[in-house]
């Protein structure tokens, strides 16, 4: 018995033995291989691989089989022979372009296809943006992927992907013959002083301008659009930009000349082709049928295309370009918005006692703040304002007004003048206003039932106005104090809308 459990035991650990000998070498390959592969950098792993030598030959060219010998990290996808066949033969014989190409193939830091999951984009050492998914890297598919070698990871693909163009250089090297969008966006840039780094030694009294040390600061080309709208040069944003031909500038121009009639006609085109490119482009990437259906500007202003109207597709490596023939929006309170004049924020105040401005609450629930000054009573000066200032259209605007009488039992009596002028005339001024004439503002409690006035918190329309040109128009709250009044009268304003109409 004893004799028979001793032989088991034997029989066990042979067993046991012979299942560690048969696995110890194909382990042993294995951290052999790990070990020959680290010991690799991404340029030697390039070079024994046959289908990879003229993607060699262009590291070589291009000074990046240096970079991928070196000891830091990277990852690189590289175009195969065949692939590289199919390549624009500029390509090869121009230094800037095939420099680009190649560094448009190798990004920092190491990226796992098994790791990717939804897809990244990546920047790559040209400061292009690429799209790297399981199993592709851009328009091309991955055929060979997770080469891991001692400072970093191979891919390879069948495809020459070559760098895409930001929405600037589309619009600039890309969209021949799409002039006169790209000259309206060119005379818009400018040269500024780079304060970012300087070093500031005062401010002077006089300007109020800083003063900074010698040497620490620095001119640079500045463009407006891309300061005020978006930076169609930036790598690390994405956008939907429209280029218009032509025609289409043209047409777009003509639509809104009458919005900005100025007796400088060259700053009034400025200020029309500016209308016209403020609203060419849309954060993130929009489809056709996006575009059909209605997108929303950076600038705020909802445009439509038409599927038909669509003449060309790129993309971009900030998003994507479409060059459009035609665009569809509605003008009024779209392109040309409703102005808004807030009470609380008057641009200049004359009159004989206090403003006050105070949040309130109306009969919605909704809250609200207003201003007023009460208690107006001289007849020596009736020219007692509040003045508003504003950019207005060219056009006819509906001016209606929300005023709440909530200090005294009796109306209020007041009126809107407009000028494009910063004073407001005495009797004697020959200057002449446009005005929308006194209005009475009934009391919120009603003297007589102890009752909220129905309509106090109603929107009441004043009449219509219409600037004989584009630019700073002037609105004035006017009380009413009569030679012959002696009664106390208001200025109480929550807000005054001009609505464009036809």
């Amino acid at each position: 018995m004893i004799n028979s459990y001793y032989k088991h035991i034997v029989r066990l650990f042979l067993i046991g033995l012979l299942a560690v000998t048969a696995c110890k070498k194909p382990w042993d390959d294995h951290n052999q291989l790990n070990s020959q592969e680290l010991g690799k950098n991404l340029l030697e792993a390039i070079k024994e691989k046959p289908e990879l030598s003229k993607f060699a030959v262009y590291l070589a060219q291009t000074g990046y089989d240096k970079v991928l010998a070196s000891s830091k990290t990277y990852t690189v996808w590289a175009p195969d022979n065949t692939a590289l066949q199919a390549l624009d033969a500029s390509v090869p014989t121009d230094t800037a372009k095939l420099k680009a190409f190649v560094g448009n193939c190798i990004a920092p830091q190491v990226y796992f296809r098994s790791t990717v999951g939804q897809g990244l984009k990546i920047k790559t050492l040209n400061g292009k943006q690429i799209v790297f998914t399981t199993t592709a890297f851009e328009e091309a598919s991955i055929t060979s992927a997770d080469r891991q070698v001692g400072n970093g990871v191979l891919h390879i693909v069948d495809k020459a992907i070559l760098p895409k163009p930001n929405a600037a250089e589309f619009l600039k090297v890309y969209a021949s013959g799409l002039s006169k969008q790209f000259a309206f966006l060119s005379k818009l840039e400018h040269s500024e002083i780079d304060t970012s780094k300087g070093v500031k030694m005062y401010t002077d009294p006089v300007t109020g301008k800083a003063v900074y040390q010698a040497g620490t600061t620095f001119p640079v080309q500045r463009n407006y659009y891309y300061q005020r709208v978006a930076d169609l040069t930036r790598e690390d944003s994405v956008c939907t930009y429209l280029v218009l031909n032509d025609a289409a500038f043209d047409q777009e121009k003509s639509k809104l000349k009458n919005y900005f009639k100025l007796d400088d006609a060259l700053k009034a085109d400025s200020l029309i082709q500016w209308s016209v490119v403020k609203d060419l482009t849309i954060s993130g990437i929009k489809t056709p049928d996006q575009l059909v259906a209605g997108v929303t500007s950076l600038a705020g202003v909802k445009i439509q295309v038409a599927a038909n109207a669509i003449v060309e597709t790129r993309k971009l490596s900030n998003g994507i370009a479409y060059v459009v023939n035609k665009l569809d929006y509605q003008m009024l309170e779209n392109k040309i918005p409703t102005i808004v004049i807030e009470g609380e924020n008057p641009d200049s105040i004359r009159t004989p006692s206090a403003v006050v401005r105070k949040i309130k609450r109306d009969n919605t629930g909704a809250l609200f703040t207003d201003i007023l000054a009460s208690g107006i009573t001289s007849t020596a000066d009736p020219m007692y304002h509040l003045r508003y200032k504003s950019i207005a259209y060219s056009t006819k605007y509906k001016v209606i007004w929300r005023a709440i009488n909530d200090v005294y039992t009796s109306n209020v009596s007041m009126k809107v003048d407009f000028s494009d002028k910063r004073t407001y005339p005495r009797a004697a001024d020959p200057l002449q206003f446009t005005s929308t004439g006194y209005k009475a503002v009934a009391p919120l409690i009603n003297p007589t039932t102890g009752l909220v006035n129905p309509t106090a918190y109603n929107e009441v329309v004043l009449g219509e106005y219409t600037p004989d040109k584009y630019g700073t128009l002037y609105a004035f709250l006017v009380a009413n104090t009569g030679a012959s009044s002696s009664a106390p009268t208001a200025l109480t304003l929550d807000y005054i809308k001009l609505v464009p109409v036809n």
